[in-house]
């Protein structure tokens, strides 16, 4: 029986902004390579976007599209009540998230074959609704694999109110999938499992995950380069010859924890004359609240930079940078952040020790000599981290730096999706 394979997902096809957009596009990477070996069908359905607007990144669209062609599968335009024309667009609330599933039933309908082994990937929290209206689908050959990438209870996104709604109706859509035979929650690493069964009384096996990657490939214009401060001013960073950065870098959410961050820097930078602290935080997360509030604890903190720019070459191009001395990843509410891959993959050969939070999946990146560990709501005892980074002697700083090259390589992404699919599949 043939294989079919849909990808649901809302961002990384037709838009590329987020995380849930870069692990859309390296699922497209991994199975473009995957499918020279073997007669796997494709298909992806994707919440449709205006072309002429903004948003729509030809790139992404056209390695999906290639994609499907190349296995026989289709491109599913999806709706959502919108009209695609801005990222707040793809996901704002309950209403689209209907919408865009009952529209990925109707798509389903029209083209699944009960002749054919189907499998879908519903990928990031709004396609949990799915759930909901599953047996409306009328091809009954069909598994699914849900892949929230946040809950309500982990996120503390939106009022009061929208969130105890989101939060009741993912409690029903994770029992319906408890009782369908044919569905099951994937999760994105060892500790966003814990928190979803903490707090909705999941259960994964060995066999229940998908742990984050990176298509490595996809890297390799920077990590074989090393800057300098007078490379930043590029992107219109002064910073001077000698001086050196503490950085950080994602979209400007609560989740990220540049707020706890902010508050480190602002108790211990007086002891840290001689280094700047730089936030690439772009602010395109629907939370402008969070984006000036950062800002404005750092209003009268010298040394000092706020980066409103998705631009990824200024974080590549600072990772590499003889002078960055420390790299934050302080995230609070992240199943499993990107950045602390990133962060562990450019590392190699530079001088920075990596800083990360210990109380989400970034601890499913990196081991306790990898990093420095900490609470970033532990405000004393982040900046005292901080500092102690910072200050660290050559051999320990070069002891922690290039362990990392040692276990680099389990975050693969392309064998870490091979290997998921052989178990799945």
């Amino acid at each position: 029986m043939k294989k079919h394979l849909i990808i649901a997902t809302y961002d990384g096809i037709g838009t590329y902004y987020s995380g849930v957009g870069t692990i859309a596009k390296n699922i497209i990477t991994a199975l473009t390579t995957l499918s020279d070996n073997n007669q796997l069908k494709v298909s992806i359905a994707y919440v449709n976007v205006d072309k002429e607007s903004k948003v729509f990144n030809r790139e992404c669209y056209e390695a999906a599209t290639s994609l499907t062609v190349k296995t026989g599968g289709q491109m599913l335009p999806l709706s959502n009540s919108t009209k695609g024309q801005s990222e707040w667009d793809m996901w704002r609330g309950f209403n689209e998230w209907n919408f865009t599933c009952v529209s990925l039933v109707a798509a389903l309908n029209l083209f699944l074959k009960e002749d054919e082994d189907n499998l879908i990937i519903l990928n990031d929290t709004p396609f949990l609704f799915f759930a909901k209206y599953r047996e409306l689908v009328t091809i009954k050959n069909l598994r699914c694999l849900y892949f929230p990438l946040s809950t309500g209870k982990n996120h503390a996104f939106g009022n009061e109110e929208w969130r105890y709604n989101r939060i009741r109706v993912e409690e029903i859509c994770f029992k319906i999938i408890d009782i369908d035979n044919k569905s099951k929650v994937i999760s994105l690493g060892k500790r966003f499992a814990d928190r979803m069964t903490e707090d909705y009384g999941l259960c994964f096996r060995e066999k229940d995950y998908l742990q984050n990657g990176l298509c490595f490939e996809k890297y390799k214009n920077f990590l074989d380069r090393k800057f300098n401060n007078k490379d930043l001013r590029n992107f219109g960073i002064d910073i001077e010859e000698d001086e050196k950065i503490i950085f950080a870098w994602g979209r400007c959410s609560i989740a990220k924890g540049f707020k706890e961050l902010a508050y480190a820097w602002k108790e211990c930078f007086e002891q840290l004359p001689k280094h700047h602290l730089i936030l690439q935080m772009p602010n395109n997360s629907g939370e402008d609240d969070y984006f000036f509030e950062v800002k404005s604890i750092l209003s009268k903190v010298p040394r000092t930079v706020i980066i409103n720019d998705f631009n990824p070459d200024i974080w590549k191009t600072i990772l590499r940078n003889e002078n960055t001395d420390v790299v934050c990843i302080p995230s609070l509410m992240d199943p499993f952040p990107h950045t602390a891959i990133e962060a562990k993959l450019f590392c190699e050969n530079m001088n920075y020790i990596t800083v990360i939070s210990d109380v989400d999946g970034a601890v499913d990146a990196f081991s306790t000599n990898e990093s420095m560990h900490v609470d970033p709501r532990q405000t004393k005892h982040f900046a005292q981290k901080i500092i102690e980074a910072a200050t660290a002697v050559y051999q320990s700083r070069r002891n922690m730096i290039d362990m990392n090259k040692e276990t680099i390589e389990k975050f693969n992404f392309p064998r870490i999706f091979e290997n998921f699919m052989e178990t799945n599949l």
